[in-house]
């Protein structure tokens, strides 16, 4: 399983849940995706292990540790590759932020 996906892959990508852990986001998140808090994701995932998941932070760091930490465990999570900063540079359509879900 590939740790990391890039934007311009994401944008193609079909059948994974986007999933972001931005602590402090902006008005805009990628389409589709939900907003958790990353630790408390990671400590307790709202996801099966055999879910696709797609990570982001801000600059994909977190994302990355996060990730890592849950393939460890078994779960098919990857990071997007330059976070948010990365799908933003690539001018991909974005929309308005939701509330961060509670686990």
């Amino acid at each position: 399983m590939n740790e990391r996906i890039t934007a311009s892959e994401l944008a193609r990508a079909d059948g994974v849940r986007i999933i972001d852990i931005r602590k402090k986001p902006d008005d805009r998140q990628i389409p589709g995706s939900e907003r958790y808090d990353g630790e408390a994701l990671a400590a307790t995932p709202p996801f099966a292990k055999d879910e696709r998941v797609v990570l982001y932070c801000g600059s994909g760091n977190s994302c990355s540790r996060i990730a890592a930490e849950l393939r460890e465990r078994g779960y098919e999570a990857i990071a997007l590759d330059g976070g948010y900063a990365a799908w933003r540079e690539a001018e991909f359509e974005t929309d308005p932020i939701t509330e961060r879900k509670e686990i």
